[in-house]
């Protein structure tokens, strides 16, 4: 992988997330999950009757860049709203390469599968920000209606 290009070379590392409460019915998944994760994660959730990471979503279409097992995980709860960062695939703290090949992952595949009602297989697409994303604590309780 000598041949990739830096993730972040022009991130501004001090710039901190804003974190939204986005109707779950504005949300799209991207790719498949594992079941026994998503089952998992429900229960833990439900365990600490808290949200505790913000599912990553691309602003204008809300496509899922990170969170797809917790976007499912919030679908099985019946939550009305989830926690959300709201980015742009221009926004220099994203980074997104093919999971196996860690080459860098064309963007534009990504919005034309979506809209073609696809979604990726598991594992399909990496994406990493910087800096490091928060962590929230939202009681369930605020997400249901």
């Amino acid at each position: 992988m000598e041949n990739q290009q830096p993730c972040f070379g022009d991130a501004d590392s001090a710039h901190a997330y804003d974190i939204v409460l986005r109707p779950l019915c504005d949300v799209r998944q991207s790719e498949q999950v594992d079941p026994d994760n998503v089952r998992k994660l429900r229960e833990a959730i439900l365990r600490t009757g808290r949200w505790l990471e913000p599912i990553i979503v691309e602003r204008s279409r809300g496509i899922v860049m990170d969170g797809n097992h917790r976007f499912n995980a919030a679908l099985q709860l019946g939550l009305k709203r989830v926690p959300c960062i709201e980015l742009d695939y221009a926004d220099p703290r994203v980074c997104v390469r093919h999971w196996r090949t860690g080459q860098a992952f064309e963007v534009a595949r990504i919005f034309t599968t979506i809209a073609r009602g696809e979604i990726f297989p598991y594992k399909t697409t990496r994406h990493a920000f910087d800096p490091a994303l928060p962590v929230v604590a939202i009681a369930l309780d605020n997400l249901y209606g």
